[in-house]
């Protein structure tokens, strides 16, 4: 069985090979994120964006990330933000569990 640490270490040796690799940023995000560590999560998934703005999966888990760190500011913009980029790629699905994402902000 691998150890969540074990994927934490493959994925940050993979990035070594191809430092700008999103899937590979977004997947340490999503790691580091389950593992408790939602500041380094969220590192990994803002310089995800930052390489790609257009990463709608990135955007949504930042957000999310962000609310579970009680960032519910910062986790509203990641979510508007996302909900903007979802609109102009015209991913209705997306869009509509975005809005989800941020009616669970105004509770």
């Amino acid at each position: 069985m691998v150890v969540m640490s074990d994927r934490i270490d493959a994925i940050k040796a993979m990035l070594k090979d191809n430092p700008r690799d999103v899937f590979l940023l977004y997947s340490l995000g999503m790691e580091e994120a389950s593992a408790g560590r939602l500041d380094l999560g969220a590192v990994a998934l803002i310089e995800c964006i930052t390489i790609d703005q257009d990463y709608l999966p990135a955007r949504i888990e930042l957000g999310k990330v962000l609310r579970s760190g009680g960032e519910l500011a910062q986790a509203r913009a990641a979510f508007e933000g996302a909900l903007d980029l979802a609109t102009r790629q015209e991913d209705i699905h997306a869009a509509d569990a975005i809005r989800q994402q941020l009616e669970t902000l105004d509770c």
